[in-house]
């Protein structure tokens, strides 16, 4: 019997996998789930097999391929639009992240960090001058999140909620077709929108800058730039506000690593394994990578045949016993670190370095001025977003 795909979890452990994937691990690493529609795609739940599946060209992300897995109505709903570049054949995938890669390089992000800081601490600062218990999500990890993506796109500070919850609709699995329809049309009239205000006059923006050398000089359509800048926001800011809440809820749950993260703080190299440590225990993007195989292609020991789809499952990949010792304890101290959790191949995470930056500021600033920091309620009394591709909670309430 095909199991049914996604996996049940439970929910008071909420920062753990579905316990079946620790099966599949050991039994049957590459095999055979039912998605929604009905469709049966292979399921990758080991580390090794993962990381090889990753980084095969063989296994494409092109939207456009018939047998690319659809785990939503809202996946097949994107799948009718104009796409954004990760979705594309991968001779355009590659050349219109090339337009992005100065923009967000390890240096460049790194240069950023004072302006993070300060992002962090302004967000911070009316939290704690306010009422405790309260929401870390809509107090700080959102807020902050958002601030940072638009204020590096240039997209006003007014408009950023409005577009926060059409993602929030986008991002839902239990969002029908057609309200994904409706919603990606007032996304991407947004965007067309910014495009031709910075087509008019670009401005000093990572939008104005992109537009100014590829879409005035013909590398890149305005239709194509839109595609590209919704698809940063939506994925610029979710993940973050997301990770910074189970982050926060994973130190809580492991006080003795609090300790340890304060002692810590203050050593560049130490700070960022402990951020990769947060990122391989509460992988917040806990739904499969889709591929499609354009050839046939062996995977952990399985054939996978031209046309068949395939799910990627990152948070089983970052908990596997053979990868990483003692897999379920988070340990802020544990190297190496090759977590999944970013991806991996020519599809790794644009903003991987913005989100690393991001992810140690908040951590070391949480942490150095509110020492104290915890959640407030038990861990069966937060409300979790069941149906979301993003592990993380309606709210997240602590004290300090």
């Amino acid at each position: 019997m095909t199991d049914s795909y996604p996996m049940p979890k439970n929910w008071r452990c909420p920062l753990d996998p579905p316990a079946e994937y620790k099966r599949l691990r050991r039994e049957a690493p590459v095999t055979r789930v039912q998605v929604w529609d009905g469709s049966t795609p292979w399921l990758i739940t080991r580390y090794d097999d993962a990381f090889a599946a990753l980084g095969d060209p063989t296994l494409s992300m092109d939207f456009g391929l018939p047998g690319i897995p659809h785990t939503s109505p809202s996946s097949v709903a994107r799948r009718d639009r104009i796409m954004s570049f990760p979705f594309r054949p991968d001779p355009e995938y590659r050349a219109q992240r090339a337009m992005l890669v100065q923009e967000f390089s390890a240096r460049q992000m790194e240069a950023l960090r004072p302006q993070i800081q300060r992002i962090v601490d302004e967000t911070l600062d009316p939290m704690l001058a306010g009422p405790r218990p309260t929401d870390l999500m809509a107090a700080f990890a959102l807020p902050m999140a958002i601030r940072v993506i638009c204020d590096l796109l240039g997209v006003p500070s007014d408009d950023s909620m409005y577009l926060h919850g059409l993602s929030r609709t986008i991002g839902s699995r239990a969002s029908s077709k057609e309200t994904v329809g409706q919603t990606l049309d007032e996304m991407e009239g947004y965007f067309h929108r910014l495009v031709e205000a910075n087509v008019r006059n670009p401005r000093d923006t990572l939008v104005g800058r992109v537009v100014a050398k590829n879409v005035l000089t013909g590398a890149l359509s305005k239709q194509d730039a839109a595609a590209m800048f919704q698809m940063l926001f939506h994925a610029g800011h979710g993940p973050t506000a997301y990770m910074i809440c189970m982050g926060v809820l994973a130190l809580s749950l492991n006080p003795d690593q609090i300790s340890e993260l304060r002692v810590i703080a203050d050593d560049p190299r130490q700070l960022s394994a402990a951020v990769q440590e947060l990122l391989r225990y509460a992988t917040v993007s806990h739904n499969g990578r889709q591929r499609v195989a354009t050839e046939d292609v062996t995977i952990g020991g399985q054939l996978i045949r031209t046309g068949e789809g395939v799910l990627i499952q990152p948070d089983s990949a970052n908990r596997d016993e053979t990868a990483f010792p003692d897999p379920d304890r988070l340990d802020i101290h544990r190297t190496p670190q090759r977590n999944l959790a970013l991806g991996h191949g020519i599809h790794t995470c644009t903003g991987r370095s913005l989100a690393l930056v991001e992810l140690e500021v908040v951590f070391h600033t949480l942490y150095q001025r509110v020492p104290t920091l915890r959640v407030a309620v038990p861990v069966e009394d937060i409300p979790f977003r069941q149906n979301d591709n993003l592990l993380g909670a309606y709210e997240l309430p602590v004290t300090w």
